[in-house]
């Protein structure tokens, strides 16, 4: 059974109640917001109450939420306001704090409350859960991880790939009338343990009566929600208030913080040094070449500190890194009590007042917060097997309107393309789920099929205001501030704005249900997202996003849950019907991994396009920030990377990606997809999938390069030898100098080298190579036995 209240804090949620009326009845439907997958196997209970005496007047249960609609007669309601209180009760049977939103029934919208995408299914590759309870301790396992927790944290280790990741356990870190809190008196229980979620509650106390209640759901790809609240037994100053999640040092050796900004790549890269104390940042990762973990929360709701630029802080100490996020800083008196949430002005008996004019008295604080190990899932098909390639307006062979030549369809076949993205040209509206092209698009889809080419559709991140459904709630579903293109000039489709839309709204049901009919109708393989998977900060309250801060202004919410869920249904509605399909994401900046986790690979580095020539490359993209966010390995999610701008060009932009294992896509089909082409050719060939990948900063027991900005990575082959992508990252054209340890290499006798690019032979003498290589210029050199 579930445990009590005081053992766990209700989950909060978001519904929208959508009414219509006749005469002396209110009609009332109830839809979940943002987090749709809740709904399985869930209620809502109903009341409509009068406002003026508190009074209730009928309670309705909805059981199948999104399409009952239920009726209340207010014809014996004395004249007055009522309004709508609304419980969300869980498969469980948990009680939920439910937020209610209200508006007008907008009309016979067949997607809305649609249920495409949502499933309590395992996809493959992930793994069921399995739970293990023993003694006060709960052991969680899925696919590549192992989650431990005890009754005095909201987690005590992390295991990823067979490495233990913390250093210590995660958890609240208070103090209370000056001294510090030790957590004692814990109690965990399980509330419920199936293949796709665990949930359980862990409460725990200090001996200044301070208290933690938490509720934890544990998802079946390793993404962990923290609801937690903070109450006090008697009235106390509560001086400070954070979650600190310490690293082991060894595993923090990166640091990736969302979101990122354009034309840099300053919010990722190697831990530095020093300590860092910034604002508030809704995503954290630290993390290595291999694994990491992240802490992540939606906004900085309830928090409460004397200086917002040093909510989050970043602390080396001995063996360990310890990320702590502060939301408190500055004295708040908490006082016993049964009203949970309140917060109170000051006015009335003495214990109401606070500690300074001003200041925050309440009974209750409550936080949600998430963490997730990565790897994300196992990494079966990589960007090398995917080798996909985009038609748009500017691609040789593309006549608008939807006009894809059989000669562009025979150079992709030949050059090794497998499958094609046709962009959003493919409809009148920007990113829309319909057509009025059905003719051309199963034309294109035709051909693709007939020469063994799979192909996928463009989907994004904005919302068109030539839509038929705009008018019924375009405007709710925006991202607000309102941004994005007041002017889409994108030809050929039609003159439009295009906004950005949010993912916490009814776009949601819009867009899973429209693709999932698209999958069915035209037979695609799969979907290309331009930023869907993207939680960008949103103020729109009119669907639940933003929350106002103690002078009026709406702070942002960052909808990692809702996107997450979204991104969720896009996997299901793919993978269910195409086993190999694709969800192929472009991310740039973007790794937030409970929403991009569910992509089948990411393309990343958009970001760098508005950056013109002469700049120092290194400097721009260095190779610590490349390893943390471009690479891939550690994320769980194929990395595929993006040329754009004029820092670098197409063949340039090889040099530092084959460095890490990671082909840069093909832009247009002259000479980018003939370069990537012979690549693909030379991988085949050493047969890549089935060599040892030893990279250029841990191989030094294999090969030493100089100069210093000269990097080597090495593909080891027990039959091809070796294969070295050989780099030249210095601003000046350098000579490069390769020393090969053979015996390391597996190597014997006479050897040969062959500089595989261009099929010429590179002279090798006692296992050293001499070449020159201007700035940026790199080679594929094989060595093997004669």
């Amino acid at each position: 059974m579930p445990p009590t209240e005081t053992g766990s804090p209700a989950r909060a949620v978001t519904v929208m109640i959508y009414t219509r009326y006749e005469y002396r009845k209110v009609y009332a439907r109830v839809h979940m917001l943002g987090e749709t997958h809740l709904a399985q196997g869930g209620k809502v209970e109903l009341v409509l109450y009068s406002t003026r005496s508190g009074e209730t007047r009928e309670t309705r249960v909805v059981s199948n939420i999104g399409h009952d609609e239920v009726a209340f007669d207010t014809g014996d309601i004395p004249s007055g306001c009522c309004d709508f209180r609304a419980t969300f009760i869980d498969r469980s049977g948990t009680r939920f704090t439910t937020r209610t939103l209200q508006d007008k029934w907008p009309g016979d919208l067949p997607w809305l409350g649609s249920r495409e995408g949502i499933t309590r299914r395992v996809p493959g590759p992930w793994t069921p859960l399995n739970a293990t309870e023993s003694g006060d301790d709960l052991e969680i396992t899925c696919w590549g991880r192992t989650y431990t927790f005890s009754t005095t944290a909201f987690a005590a280790q992390a295991t990823s790939t067979g490495s233990q990741l913390l250093a210590g356990p995660l958890r609240p870190v208070a103090r209370v009338n000056g001294k510090k809190v030790r957590w004692t008196r814990g109690r965990l229980d399980l509330i419920s343990a199936e293949k796709d979620q665990a949930v359980f509650s862990v409460r725990f106390e200090s001996s200044s009566s301070l208290a933690v209640s938490a509720r934890l759901e544990v998802d079946f790809d390793g993404m962990a929600r923290i609801d937690w609240s903070v109450t006090a037994g008697t009235i106390l100053r509560l001086d400070a208030l954070s979650v600190e999640m310490p690293v082991l040092k060894d595993h923090a050796r990166y640091l990736y913080h969302f979101p990122g900004s354009w034309g840099e790549a300053r919010n990722v890269g190697a831990l530095p040094k020093s300590d860092i104390k910034m604002g508030f940042r809704p995503f954290i990762w630290l993390g290595d070449e291999d694994r990491g973990i992240s802490l992540f929360a939606e906004s900085d709701a309830g928090f409460h500190v004397r200086n917002p630029g040093k909510v989050t802080e970043i602390v080396r100490r001995k063996n360990r890194v310890r990320l702590r996020i502060h939301c408190v800083s500055t004295p708040i008196k908490l006082l016993p009590g049964s009203r949970r949430g309140g917060q109170f002005t000051g006015f009335g008996t003495e214990d109401l007042k606070p500690l300074t004019p001003g200041g925050v008295v309440a009974d209750e604080l409550r936080y949600t917060f998430g963490f997730q190990a990565t790897p994300v899932k196992p990494v079966t098909e990589d960007a090398w097997d995917q080798r996909v390639f985009c038609i748009g307006q500017t691609t040789t062979g593309f006549s608008p309107r939807l006009d894809v030549s059989d000669a562009l369809l025979d150079r992709c076949v030949e050059s090794g393309v497998r499958a094609v993205v046709l962009f959003e040209h493919w409809a009148d509206a920007e990113a829309y789920t319909r057509t009025p092209h059905a003719a051309e698009i199963r034309k294109i889809v035709r051909a693709c099929k007939d020469r063994g080419l799979q192909i996928l559709l463009y989907f994004g991140f904005l919302i068109s205001d030539i839509i038929d459904e705009w008018q019924a709630v375009g405007k709710d579903a925006l991202i607000l501030p309102k941004g994005g293109y007041p002017v889409f000039h994108y030809q050929p489709q039609p003159e439009q704005s295009a906004w950005r839309v949010c993912l916490n709204s009814p776009w949601q049901d819009l867009l899973a249900d429209g693709m999932a009919k698209i999958m069915d109708e035209f037979d695609v393989d799969g979907v290309y997202l331009d930023g869907t998977e993207y939680p960008f900060g949103c103020c729109n309250t009119e669907h639940g996003c933003g929350h106002v801060r103690a002078d009026g202004s709406i702070a942002q919410t960052f909808p990692i849950f809702s996107t997450r869920s979204a991104m969720r249904r896009i996997y299901d509605i793919v993978k269910s019907r195409k086993k190999d399909g694709h969800v192929n994401v472009h991310n740039s900046t973007c790794m937030t991994m409970p929403t991009l986790g569910w992509a089948t690979g990411y393309w990343d580095g958009e970001q760098f396009q508005g950056v013109g020539g002469g700049v120092d490359v290194a400097k721009l993209l260095p190779l610590d920030a490349f390893r943390a966010e471009f690479m891939g390995r550690q994320w769980g999610v194929p990395a595929e990377f993006l040329h754009a701008g004029a820092a670098y060009t197409y063949e340039q932009a090889w040099a530092f990606t084959l460095l890490h294992d990671v082909p840069v896509r093909a832009h247009n089909a002259d000479d980018d997809l003939d370069l990537a082409a012979r690549v693909w050719r030379i991988m085949d060939a050493f047969d890549r999938k089935n060599a040892d990948w030893i990279p250029y900063w841990r191989n030094k027991d294999q090969i030493g390069v100089s100069p210093g900005n000269a990097h080597a990575s090495i593909y080891r082959h027990p039959e091809h030898g070796a294969l070295a992508a050989i780099s030249n990252m210095d601003s000046k054209r350098r000579n490069v100098t390769v020393r090969l340890n053979i015996k390391e290499l597996g190597l014997r006798g006479a050897l040969n080298a062959t500089d595989t690019l261009k099929n010429k032979t590179v002279p090798i003498r006692d296992g050293v190579l001499e070449f020159p290589l201007s700035s940026l210029e790199w080679k594929l050199v094989q060595v093997k036995e004669v």
